[in-house]
């Protein structure tokens, strides 16, 4: 009669068993000094090489106030900050800047709402930069029911298809500045934006 496989908890039996102290045998024949059995406990296994990871490449820098030489803490926040983040900004000395850094346009107004509910600190403002167009015009409008210090920087591949959205970017109060990264720089099809508009060219 074939011995049936063990069940896993008679694995973890069989495991805890020979890991336990009392199941390490006493020094013996098989443990004197110079015997194979005790070389073999005296090898220790070296501990698997761990494979380097591949350094990403670093973001290509954006400077938006290269003459801003005042003394100031700047925090960076990678979506929407809740009240309690805004809270916590108490605990950093001298805020002058909060820089949220967006993946997407916020759909509308209760995307950005929590931003509302709780003050900045005295004298910061507010940098946001966001990729692309607005979606709809709602989302173009939303930041005008912002009341705080807002200064909007936004990141584009080129001019827009339609020309009616350069007009609902020439309505948010708070567009600072437009940058296109563009292989070849050029003016067509932004003739009538209002605001700066900046170029940055990637060479890879």
């Amino acid at each position: 009669m074939k011995t049936p496989f063990p069940t896993l908890p008679a694995l973890l039996a069989s495991t805890l068993l020979t890991l336990s102290p009392g199941a390490i045998p006493a020094a013996g024949a098989d443990a004197r000094e110079g015997s194979p059995a005790a070389a073999d406990s005296a090898r220790t296994i070296p501990a698997p090489a761990v494979p380097a990871l591949p350094a990403e490449p670093p973001p290509a820098p954006l400077l938006l106030d290269p003459l801003d030489l005042g003394f100031g803490t700047s925090v960076v926040f990678p979506r929407i900050p809740t009240t309690r983040d805004l809270s916590d900004l108490a605990y950093y000395p001298a805020v002058q800047h909060v820089v949220i850094q967006l993946e997407r346009w916020p759909e509308g107004w209760e995307g950005i709402r929590p931003m509302q509910d709780y003050p900045l600190p005295e004298g910061a403002d507010l940098i946001v930069i966001v990729p692309g167009y607005p979606p709809s015009r709602q989302a173009a409008e939303a930041w005008n029911y912002l009341r705080r210090p807002l200064r909007i920087v936004m990141l584009v591949e080129g001019p827009p298809t339609d020309r009616g959205t350069i007009l609902e970017l020439n309505a948010i109060r708070g567009l600072e500045r437009v940058i296109a990264d563009m292989a070849n720089p050029s003016r067509s099809g932004f003739e009538r934006l209002q605001r700066p508009l900046s170029f940055r060219v990637r060479k890879r």
